[in-house]
């Protein structure tokens, strides 16, 4: 009766010892996903900088070509993202960003 109790007692705790097993693979695969996916998007935070630099030497540029140009069409292009083009006379344009609340 012993040996019985002892061997149903062992193959219980190693079903449970497989079980765990399987869960930890499972949690491990899943914390590399969401590793992987959280250094992607540390990857865009730390380029952002750079990005908007460019952004703002583009809307420089746009400013820039509608003033000279006269151009309503890039006017409203800006406007449409919240920025307004008011010309200084020759020295060039001034440029506001509205605040979207």
């Amino acid at each position: 009766m012993n040996d019985k109790v002892l061997y149903g007692g062992s193959m219980v705790l190693g079903a449970l010892a497989l079980i765990i097993l399987v869960a930890n693979v499972c949690l491990i695969n899943g914390n590399r996903n969401l590793q992987t996916t959280l250094a992607q998007r540390q990857t865009f935070i730390n380029n952002a900088p750079g990005m908007n630099q460019i952004n703002q030497a583009l809307v420089q540029a746009l400013a820039q070509a509608s003033v000279n140009d006269e151009d309503k069409d890039i006017r409203d292009l800006l406007a449409a993202q919240g920025i307004t083009v008011k010309p200084k006379g020759d020295k060039g344009e001034k440029i506001e960003k509205e605040k979207k609340k």
